[in-house]
């Protein structure tokens, strides 16, 4: 029997540990399927036993399936969601994107059952957010603002896996390493620097997510401090020496707000760069 792969579902789910999956081969091919744990699968489509359903084609074993009912893609994804949540441990990082993922898929699926009731106006579908976030914090045992961090979590994994090519749970797992400060805001950074970065930290040319961004910051801030000195030669723009290492430094102090651990060798190679500056333009 063959069954599809829907990338989307199988994305939801926790990639087995190289080790797990091993059991797995070696469990099947030893004892033959379990019937008791069937493939669960949705118009042909699985939807829970991904691993099993290759093991099995791969060692030409015969399997069971179970075939489930649902409206549409939204009811599938919820029922995937849940699923995972009830029966897996799980990392606070992989539960809080599942529940990211249930409130976005809810709130789909509850203004397109508004709309087809009754035509409804945008301002009426804001308060319908709030209550589907309530339903999701009931559910789950978790407060309201965290199912909203949850959403703005999720969706910076999806922006940041898809950029980069790769699955979400590359990050989720820890496999490339970043708080969920990190990826919210290298989410935010074009899609060709989430894609190299990612693939540095990969690589381990980079340690983390974080490393990653403060190299970028310090390029920023280092390119303003040439600037800023650069004019100031060109067009005598400051006064005094002292005009211009106020500017640099109140440029320090700005990216000081978003860095908090600003190491030694960046102030060392600043005030290099500021000493320099001021040098020249005193021999101006």
């Amino acid at each position: 029997m063959e069954l599809i792969i829907d990338p989307e579902f199988k994305n939801l789910i926790p990639p087995m540990k190289p080790e797990e999956f091993q059991g797995l081969i070696e469990s099947i091919a030893k004892y033959g399927y379990d019937d008791l744990y069937p493939i669960v699968s949705w118009n042909n489509i699985i939807i829970d036993g991904h691993n099993r359903y290759l093991i099995c084609k791969e060692l030409n074993i015969d399997f069971s399936v179970s075939e489930k009912e649902f409206d549409n893609r939204v009811e599938v994804i919820n029922w995937i969601i849940n699923n995972q949540l009830n029966r897996r441990s799980m990392t606070n990082e992989q539960r809080n994107y599942l529940i990211g993922k249930r409130y976005k898929e809810e709130k789909k699926e509850e203004c397109r059952q508004k709309i087809k009731e009754d035509v409804v106006s945008l301002i009426t579908m804001r308060p319908l957010d709030g209550i589907v976030e309530k339903k999701i914090a009931k559910k789950y045992q978790v407060s309201p603002n965290a199912v909203r961090k949850a959403e703005k979590f999720a969706n910076a994994i999806d922006e940041v896996a898809n950029n980069a090519n790769i699955n979400p749970y590359k990050i989720l797992g820890r496999e490339i390493k970043g708080t969920r400060k990190d990826i919210v805001e290298l989410s935010q950074k074009p899609a060709e620097l989430q894609k190299e970065i990612i693939e540095k930290v990969e690589k381990k040319e980079i340690p983390n997510i974080k490393t990653a961004l403060k190299e970028i910051g310090d390029e920023v801030i280092f390119d303003e401090i040439e600037k800023c000195t650069e004019i100031n030669l060109k067009e005598n723009e400051y006064s005094s020496p002292y005009d211009l290492a106020e500017k640099i430094f109140g440029l320090i102090n700005n990216y000081k707000k978003e860095y908090n651990d600003i190491d030694l060798d960046f102030i060392k190679n600043t005030l290099e760069i500021v000493n320099e500056n001021l040098n020249e333009r005193v021999k101006i």
